[in-house]
């Protein structure tokens, strides 16, 4: 993390002192080494904090954080109405173009030069590790489906897939739908940290799933703060003022909740980028020293030249 006074190479940050001061002396010591990928156990109210940065990160360029988000968002849905292979194809980019909204977010946060291109930033140099990350997003989706089917008999699968309700009275289909709960946090714990972890770290997939599911498990106080702290005020309190709305002015309500998550969207992804900055960090290159001049060559270099 980054001194709490701005500086130029980044913004002020909310974070507690000690852990900034700590992370300070850290680099201290490793100015002249590649930082080696740690992952950090941070207190329980950074589960707040990360809410709180995200939204000020948004806040700092809205236009362009929307842009990025919304257009990920976009291009996801476009591959997912694809004929045929709109499944397959949807959740195969995700790592990709999520990776490229997490990298405008970090050049917001740097003060770096912004660029549409961003968005597909990832994918210039670690397409084909991306791509096999949903690819296995895919397939671990596509298994949890296929195992409600020994459940409910498929009525899950045929919800999902063909959009067929199912009868909502039916015990298996209840229980089903608790099974994919479950089994969907779980795989959202493995898989949140790894488009950061294959772009910055560069980490294979399988060990960016081990690390993600280490940080994650090290880390659930946060993330149970973060939880409460984003259904408590990014879901009810708004629902709760949408509802008053729609009550009062006809067809007000729908106009707030799109101006909601027009805000929310951008703010909460942001969030997901700050916590991966406070538990990974970013890598530090190594500093290759330059080797002193030879007075001997550069006069020969010299003669060189001028014959």
């Amino acid at each position: 993390m980054r001194d709490n006074k701005t500086t130029k190479t980044g913004p002020a940050s909310i974070l507690p002192l000690t852990t900034l001061s700590q992370q300070d002396n850290g680099r201290r010591r490793q100015r002249h080494y590649s930082r080696p990928l740690k992952i950090r156990r941070v207190p329980m109210q950074h589960g707040w904090y990360w809410l709180i940065e995200g939204f000020m990160l948004w806040v700092r360029n809205p236009a362009f954080l929307s842009f990025l988000t919304f257009c990920c968002i976009g291009g996801i849905i476009l591959a997912v109405i694809t004929p045929y292979v709109g499944e397959l194809l949807g959740l195969i980019l995700y790592p990709g173009l999520m990776l490229g909204v997490f990298n405008g977010c970090r050049a917001i946060d740097r003060k770096r030069t912004l660029s549409p291109g961003l968005l597909i930033s990832g994918f210039r140099r670690y397409a084909f590790d991306l791509l096999l990350a949903g690819f296995c997003n895919f397939i671990v989706g596509t298994v949890m489906l296929l195992g409600t089917r020994l459940i409910d008999g498929g009525m899950m699968w045929r919800l999902v897939m063909h959009g067929e309700m199912p009868d909502l009275k039916d015990n298996t289909f209840i229980i089903a739908s608790v099974v994919t709960a479950v089994l969907s946090v779980l795989w959202a714990a493995v898989y949140l940290f790894v488009p950061q972890l294959i772009g910055w770290w560069r980490l294979s997939v399988g060990r960016a799933l081990l690390y993600s599911l280490k940080g994650c498990l090290l880390n659930w106080f946060p993330f149970f703060t973060y939880c409460f702290c984003f259904g408590s005020f990014i879901i009810l309190l708004p629902a709760l003022v949408i509802n008053f709305f729609g009550l009062t002015f006809e067809g007000l309500g729908v106009v707030v909740c799109v101006v909601f998550l027009l805000i929310t969207v951008p703010a909460l992804i942001a969030s997901f980028y700050v916590a991966a900055r406070d538990i990974f960090g970013f890598p530090r290159r190594r500093k290759h020293k330059k080797r002193p001049s030879n007075p001997a060559q550069n006069a020969r270099k010299k003669r060189r030249a001028h014959t």
